[in-house]
């Protein structure tokens, strides 16, 4: 979690501040499951809260381990690249972790496959009346369509990150 350290309503509570139901299928009552999991693989550690001021019971709090911090770098990169656009959204809410530089050099590979992608989607023959779903030219023209959009929109990204926007690790104001 950008925070560190944090309990299970903290988890969701920065998720839905993300509006991250738009872009994932997160759950409100899967989150403890998740953390259970994670914690099963060895991503996070739980604790007992150390919160005196509280009453009631301690509250379990989370911390990334070694392990899952490797695997978050892991999982950013790949999702940077990504023609998937939840995963790329969900890259992009957490570019900031990675140096500048990286995250430019990683929007570039996805350019570099996006346009083999574009390029190929172009040479596939289509026809007024398709027998083969993948002839029709309504088809192919939205394939096309949605991959130009995807490159332009990378590029415009990657030429926002290059002018200086958003604060990125190991950036100050």
């Amino acid at each position: 979690m950008r925070q560190g350290i944090t309990h299970g309503y903290g988890v969701y509570r920065e998720i839905t501040s993300w509006r991250a139901e738009t872009w994932t299928s997160v759950k409100p009552g899967s989150i403890y499951h998740a953390l259970e999991k994670f914690e099963s693989q060895e991503m996070i550690q739980a604790e007992a809260s150390g919160d005196s001021v509280k009453r009631g019971p301690a509250r379990t709090e989370y911390t990334l381990t070694e392990q899952g911090k490797t695997e978050f770098i892991s999982l950013l990169e790949a999702a940077l690249k990504s023609n998937d656009f939840q995963l790329l959204a969900a890259g992009i809410a957490f570019m900031e972790m990675l140096p500048r530089q990286h995250v430019i050099a990683l929007l570039e590979e996805r350019l570099d496959s996006l346009k083999e992608i574009d390029t190929f989607l172009k040479t596939l023959p289509t026809k007024s009346i398709p027998s083969d779903p993948s002839k029709h030219p309504e088809l192919v023209g939205m394939w096309i369509g949605y991959f130009e959009y995807a490159m332009a929109a990378t590029h415009k990204l990657k030429h926002s990150l290059k002018a200086g926007n958003y604060l990125f690790k190991n950036e100050s104001i």
